[in-house]
């Protein structure tokens, strides 16, 4: 059974809640920034889960293809996206696909829970056309979420964050492709400090301009394919 099977059904279900729209929203807003998604590319949304972001590239006119090794949150997915994205059920370290197949690939807080993130980010770049981009989404590992769900994971073997591994930029590189081309920080907003989307996007504003690793939540990392 793939790790995420047993919360398919229940995973968007968060993003529904003030607090996990929020987080949501941000995650979009600095992917999106960082990504440039243009109409009319061909992009693959590797870790797709449930379909959130292939559904969302799709709506901005890019042809989507999403993959992801969960078929349970596959199955949700192709109900969410009805014909519009193709969904494949593959080991993201080892991509059916031919090299130099896409304009763009976006892995947003996947890396957190493969076995190899090493090979998913090769892999990443492998399948992209000269001149291609890899964003990654990552929640990053000296910011307070982090720390939550690692004690999440350490409090209960049967959450997806037990074998989860976080990142920090330092991490990242040594581990990327080739040298990053860019990376934004965001979500500087802690567990504990959440009240409502308003005021929480008000304490977003203020902190974000300084863009510093420490204290952020959520991480981008871009790397272009020569």
């Amino acid at each position: 059974m793939a790790l995420f099977d047993a919360k398919a059904e229940t995973y968007d279900d968060f993003c529904r809640t003030p607090l996990g729209h929020f987080i949501d929203m941000v995650e979009h807003d600095i992917l999106g920034k960082v990504a440039q998604p243009r109409s009319g590319e061909i992009a693959v949304d590797l870790g797709c889960g449930t379909g959130a972001y292939s559904v969302w590239l799709q709506e901005q006119g890019l042809s989507v293809t999403g993959v992801d090794l969960s078929e349970k949150m596959l199955a949700v997915a192709r109900r969410k996206a009805s014909d519009r994205v193709k969904f494949i059920r593959a080991d993201l370290s080892h991509l059916p696909f031919p090299s130099g197949q896409f304009d763009f690939a976006i892995c947003n807080v996947t890396l957190e829970f493969v076995q190899d993130p090493t090979a998913v980010l090769k892999e990443g770049i492998r399948v992209l056309k000269p001149g291609g981009r890899l964003v990654v989404g990552l929640i990053a590992k000296l910011g307070p979420w982090a720390v939550k769900y690692s004690k999440r994971g350490q409090e209960a073997p049967t959450s997806v964050y037990h074998s989860a591994r976080f990142f920090s930029y330092d991490d990242i590189k040594q581990i990327g492709p080739n040298p990053p081309y860019e990376v934004q920080f965001g979500l500087y907003v802690s567990p504990d400090e959440f009240k409502d989307e308003s005021s929480a996007w008000a304490l977003e504003k203020q902190r974000n301009p300084t863009q510093q690793e420490p204290g952020s939540g959520f991480m981008v990392v871009r790397w272009n394919k020569d």
